[in-house]
């Protein structure tokens, strides 16, 4: 009699355990075919000035049960080095995108109409088809930096003006350079990415170009502006640009850096993702415009707390 009852103990147990583990196993294979896959591309994927977008899409993706594939890249030179890289994702087992164009020719980067929800950060496209945009107001960009080099008291300024392929670039720069020139600036020179690239072998080029302030539209521009300062002999001028980087931080905090335009990166990270997912889940042709906001960061206010979260919005 005992031993009967040892025995349906036992399988008793056995089947308890057996039950448990299934249902455990459908309940996160149900959690494991909830996931979606979005797959992020940007220039130069490892540089530390996407450190805080990095983070907004690693919360955003866990917040809305995303598979994040933030693929590898380098510098791009030119156009046709991310154009594969998208076609590959767009027609690989991504069931999204996010992508921040190096040009804003649709024709070169993105078909005219994507197959899978496509999201684009820093820039929008030249194209009738509609995407979700989430970028700082370029415009608002442009004109606030022109009134730090106003405010700055400066009467000569030369403008480091990035990559201007892309439409965002372009409205920062129109909307700089009317600022300034309703302000009675003089703007003695205006160097692209590609121009800087080259004349910074020459260092004599600048100076004789001599100006009171550089004024740079991106973050790599801005380094650049820091690195000619450092590394040539009597070149002094005052830096206001865009940057968010470490290295920009130290020599805005040294003094060497007037004031920088920062935007706030992980929340664009964040509702990227945010967005992404939403249009995959819900099969949505909805296409937000959404505004990221950016904040004037000098040395007085580089370690005030609303400043720290912006910089480090891990940190809290």
């Amino acid at each position: 009699m005992k031993k009967n009852r040892l025995s349906i103990l036992l399988f008793s147990a056995v089947i308890f355990a057996v039950i448990i583990y299934s249902a455990y196993g459908m309940v996160n294979q149900g959690k494991e075919e909830d996931y979606i896959s979005v797959s992020v591309i940007v220039n130069d994927s490892s540089s530390e000035r996407w450190d805080a977008f990095r983070e907004g899409l690693e919360q955003g993706a866990e917040d809305n049960h995303v598979h994040l594939n933030l693929v590898s890249t380098g510098k791009f030179q030119n156009v046709q080095e991310e154009q594969p890289i998208v076609k590959r994702e767009l027609d690989g087992s991504a069931d999204g995108v996010i992508v921040a164009p190096y040009s804003s020719d649709t024709d070169v980067v993105l078909p005219g109409e994507t197959a899978k929800p496509t999201v684009l950060i820093q820039t929008g496209i030249e194209t009738d088809t509609l995407f979700t945009t989430v970028m700082t107001d370029h415009v608002k960009f442009g004109e606030t930096l022109g009134d730090m080099a106003v405010e700055g008291g400066e009467k000569t300024v030369g403008i480091f003006s990035g990559n201007q392929n892309q439409i965002g670039m372009r409205q920062r720069l129109k909307a700089l350079k009317q600022r300034l020139s309703e302000a009675g600036v003089e703007i003695a020179w205006v160097i692209s990415d590609k121009e800087l690239y080259k004349k910074m072998r020459n260092q004599d080029y600048f100076k004789n170009a001599s100006v009171d302030a550089v004024l740079s539209l991106e973050n790599d521009d801005t380094e650049k502006a820091v690195d000619l300062i450092l590394n040539t002999e009597n070149l002094s001028w005052h830096i206001y640009g865009e940057g968010r980087s470490e290295k920009l931080m130290y020599y805005l905090d040294k003094g060497t850096i007037r004031e920088l335009l920062v935007p706030n990166e992980y929340y664009m990270g964040y509702q990227s993702m945010a967005v992404a997912a939403q249009n995959i889940r819900y099969y949505t042709d909805k296409t937000d415009q959404i505004e990221v906001e950016f904040f004037e960061v000098t040395k007085e206010n580089l370690y005030d707390e609303e400043t720290s979260w912006i910089l480090f919005p891990t940190v809290r």
